[in-house]
């Protein structure tokens, strides 16, 4: 039950199409996405922002890695027999990879080469990762999705510390998929894409978290997805199946819906701040093979820390 007005409706516009040359039409592919429409020539994911200007995006289907450099030219930098879904910076420059089929991968941009980071637990293989942060003490959290949802809730949320130490933090998940932190990095938010829900952990200072709570719950076929979060403390819910991303304050109060952009596809699937100032959020239209943006008011988190760090 929501009793607060409808907030306003933002119109998201294109950055970029992926070109026709860089699109892997006729190519086969087992992967299957969460949409009863099969994917054909690409699906975008991880858009991930670099502080020299470059856009990152990871081609799912087809074990890919894009950039977009600040002119909107688009090249490919690595391709290997994975299903990469998720990507984020390291404080060395170097791209986490969470890989379907592989576990994390390290991506290493001045070399374009994709290398083992932690493929097994316990030499046990994942179900599927799906997506990662890293903190601002280099913690990398990443979602183990697979074919979890409602009847399998077992899917999981982990912790890897630059020492290498790994600490599963949820057990029960059902399908979780993007991953957020709060700007002072005491909540770590965390989308149950088939229970149409967001889930609040509260982090503890040993690293545990307790009474995880249901921060945002939707509707529609599939989502949430991925996640961001401004530095006001704003969060951004991508919701492929609705074509929107969902704008909610702390305390979950609804303050904006960016709607995808005309001529562009719904599956909004993930988003990320970027720009000169931090304050363009990257969407990706999935199916379409599109990244759309919009202006913001306010910088993004964690990429307006780096940026700052790096200035």
């Amino acid at each position: 039950m929501n009793f607060y007005p409808v907030p306003p409706v933002i119109q998201a516009k294109i950055y970029v199409r992926i070109p026709n040359t860089l699109r892997c039409t006729g190519q086969p592919t087992e992967w299957r996405g969460g949409s009863a429409v099969p994917t054909s020539e690409i699906f975008l994911e991880g858009p991930t922002y670099v502080t020299n200007g470059d856009l990152y995006l990871v081609d799912v289907p087809y074990g890919r890695i894009l950039k977009v450099n600040v002119a909107r030219q688009v090249t490919e930098c690595a391709r290997w027999d994975g299903e990469p879904n998720g990507l984020a910076v390291r404080k060395d420059g170097c791209l986490v990879v969470a890989d379907y089929k592989q576990g994390l991968l390290l991506f290493n941009p001045s070399t374009n080469s994709i290398s083992p980071l932690l493929t097994r637990r316990n030499l046990e293989r994942f179900k599927g990762p799906n997506d990662l942060i890293v903190s601002s003490t280099h913690d990398v959290y990443f979602t183990d999705q697979g074919q979890t949802g409602m009847t399998e809730q077992t899917g999981c949320v982990y912790r890897l510390s630059p020492t290498g130490k790994l600490d599963c933090l949820v057990s029960n998940g059902i399908s979780p998929n993007g991953l957020a932190l709060s700007p002072d990095e005491r909540f770590l938010y965390v989308a149950m894409t088939r229970s149409n829900a967001v889930w609040r952990l509260p982090l503890h200072a040993d690293g545990t978290t307790t009474k995880a709570g249901l921060f945002f719950q939707s509707f529609g076929c599939a989502g949430p997805d991925g996640l961001a979060v401004d530095e006001e403390g704003n969060l951004f819910i991508c919701h492929p199946s609705l074509g929107s991303v969902f704008v909610v304050d702390a305390d979950g109060i609804p303050k904006a819906r960016i709607a995808t952009a005309r001529g562009g596809g719904k599956n909004l699937t993930n988003c990320t701040f970027g720009g000169p100032d931090g304050k363009t959020l990257f969407i990706t239209d999935s199916m379409e093979g599109n990244v759309q943006y919009v202006q913001w008011h306010c910088r993004g988190v964690p990429e307006a820390k780096m940026a700052k760090t790096k200035t």
